[in-house]
């Protein structure tokens, strides 16, 4: 995977793809498998933003059930399946477990009563897939065992449902391999290069973006029959140029990895709201999600900040009592700009993605995904790209991104001999970060010290000719990611 501009503005695309988190690099490598010509642009590094936040999880959506959507719950059970075929390293299945209580729909009988439909409506969760991706069906267990897995975690008298989810093992190269994916099938992708405003004709159609490469500050033309919006958060700065009506708000979202050595399995507890939190074993860790600031936040406040933290903080040891979480635990906070609702209840996640044709509202060749779950992602990008072949006015071609290997992502495959030079030479890695965070995966958890810093910025300094200022701003850069201010 390289990245070269001159490819990006020689030719006309069938499709431009306008950012390069989970739904925008799925929706590329299934249009590019299915033979259509594809660009990508991203402002920032792949999956950097709101799609390295998730929660790495990869879940059946058990929890749908409270509100009867068995439709959703098969969805995520067919993507869940999905993801231990195509990326089989990159996930593992892992144990969850919830306390019953007295409740209605928390007793004993109600919880034995929803792990049976979830067996049912995932009666086909196990085909096709290796013995160690397969998911034994929910139970109920006794207190005696909830307290063998979780410990001082778990109520003293209460049995407990337990199921079986996936964990992303390397998130961010589950992420980056479907990049990989649609490079190997033809598709021209770049970071940092950002889409800065429509290239349109006089009938009001778009006809791709005008772009400008972040390091150089050199703009160009990316041309292309459809233009798909998967922007993340920036989204709507996109939709600013063009006739779709109304907007949406937008929260935060944060997860809290620590140094707390990691449970046997994951716990998941009811917030005093109501809202569920998991407590999960990520990299030999505990990490907690999901926090939610209490207003609305734009794109650009991705900064870790110290009091939405210390607040989700709160929350966190209020619903989980034995924890004691101190805040010097907390070694990275995941987070992420995301679509929410704002109804009687207050900002809430966006239940729902959506895909918009903007030709609804009188412009032709837009399309936007409005995307919320990484499980889901890849459904939701290939009923994106049979919108953009009937666009195009193709036929019909079927979608085989869920049962195609990803590069790197079989169970054998392993890391590269040397990672570093990997990244820059077939990755795009172009900055410190992109290479510790994401695709060393050495930062991955928390800031992993000055001296591993150091030698990766000295491989880079050899690699790309950097200055010694240029590798005093990139440490920099690297240490202000990890800061909670």
């Amino acid at each position: 995977m390289k990245r070269d501009l001159p490819r990006l503005a020689a030719r006309e695309f069938d499709l431009l793809v306008v950012g390069g988190g989970i739904y925008g690099l799925i929706a590329a490598y299934d249009a590019a498998q299915r033979g259509l010509s594809v660009a990508l642009v991203e402002r920032g590094d792949f999956g950097a933003a709101t799609s390295f936040n998730h929660l790495k999880t990869i879940h059946g959506g058990l929890r749908y059930l409270q509100t009867g959507d068995v439709r959703r719950m098969r969805e995520s059970i067919r993507e869940r399946r999905a993801f231990a075929r195509i990326a089989p390293r990159f996930v593992a299945p892992l144990a969850f477990v919830m306390p019953t209580c007295a409740s209605l729909t928390r007793n004993a009988f109600a919880m034995r009563a929803a792990l049976a439909l979830e067996a049912l409506a995932g009666w086909d969760r196990n085909a096709g897939l290796d013995s160690a991706h397969r998911l034994p069906a929910g139970r109920i267990i006794p207190a005696s065992a909830f307290r063998d897995l979780l410990g001082d975690l778990a109520p003293a008298s209460a049995p407990a449902a337990l199921w079986y989810d996936y964990e992303t093992v390397r998130g961010d190269r589950l992420t980056l391999a479907f990049a990989l994916a649609a490079a190997n099938h033809g598709a021209v992708l770049a970071n940092y290069v950002q889409a800065m405003e429509p290239r349109c004709s006089e009938a009001k159609r778009w006809i791709g973006v005008r772009a400008r490469d972040i390091p150089t500050g050199n703009e160009f033309d990316v041309r292309a029959r459809v233009v798909l919006n998967a922007a993340g958060p920036w989204a709507l700065d996109v939709l600013g140029r063009t006739a779709m009506p109304g907007r949406w708000p937008q929260l935060k979202a944060m997860n809290l990895v620590t140094c707390r050595l990691a449970p046997r399995a994951a716990l998941v507890a009811s917030t005093r709201g109501g809202r569920a939190l998991v407590l999960l074993p990520w990299q030999g860790r505990t990490l907690i999600g999901t926090g939610e600031s209490r207003g609305e936040r734009s794109p650009e406040e991705q900064q870790a900040g110290r009091e939405e933290m210390l607040a989700f903080l709160t929350e966190v040891n209020d619903t989980f009592p034995t924890l004691n979480l101190e805040p010097d635990e907390v070694t990275l906070v995941h987070r992420g700009i995301v679509p929410a609702v704002n109804d009687s209840r207050g900002l809430s996640l966006r239940p729902h993605s959506s895909i918009v044709d903007h030709a609804s509202y009188g412009v032709e060749g837009l399309v936007s995904i409005i995307g919320v779950k990484y499980t889901t992602a890849r459904a939701v990008a290939q009923r994106t790209v049979d919108l953009v072949l009937t666009k195009l006015g193709r036929a019909p071609v079927p979608c085989r991104t869920a049962t195609s290997l990803l590069p790197g992502a079989a169970i054998n495959d392993a890391d590269p001999a040397d990672g570093v030079a990997q990244a820059i030479q077939e990755e795009m890695a172009l900055t410190l970060a992109d290479v510790v965070i994401r695709r060393t995966g050495a930062g991955a958890a928390g800031y992993p010290g000055n001296e591993i810093v150091a030698a990766h910025a000295s491989r880079m300094q050899q690699a790309l000719g950097w200055s010694a200022e240029k590798v005093a701003e990139e440490i920099e850069a690297v240490k202000k990611f990890y800061e909670i201010r």
